[in-house]
């Protein structure tokens, strides 16, 4: 018979494999902003504009038209992925008890 535990055990395979993906791609996601910042900055500074409100224009410029979008998409891949993987596990696990179920039966039955 079908141990239950080795679907347990690849579910959480699973999830620890997207929680690292997820972690990796905002670490990643904000090491790029910080670097998007710094080079604004330094425009800044060589334009003799650090102090004028053009870098925080420019940052917040920055943020919402390319780090929030990409934020929202990583926290929505990650989501659909884990719904996925829920939904799934739950078919699985239907379709494991029927045909445990339907080898009982038959069981029975001889």
């Amino acid at each position: 018979m079908f141990d239950i535990n080795q679907l347990k055990e690849f579910y959480q395979n699973y999830r620890d494999s997207l929680d690292r993906q997820y972690q990796s791609g905002m670490q990643n996601l904000e090491q790029q902003r910080k670097n998007a910042q710094t080079t604004i900055m330094s425009g800044a500074n060589k334009a003799g504009m650090m102090y004028s409100n053009f870098p925080m224009r420019s940052k917040i410029q920055y943020d919402q038209n390319t780090y929030q979008p990409a934020q929202i998409k990583m926290q929505t891949s990650y989501q659909t992925g884990l719904d996925t993987l829920r939904n799934n596990i739950l078919k699985y696990q239907n379709s494991i008890a029927e045909i445990q179920d339907s080898i009982a039966h038959l069981n029975s039955m001889t």
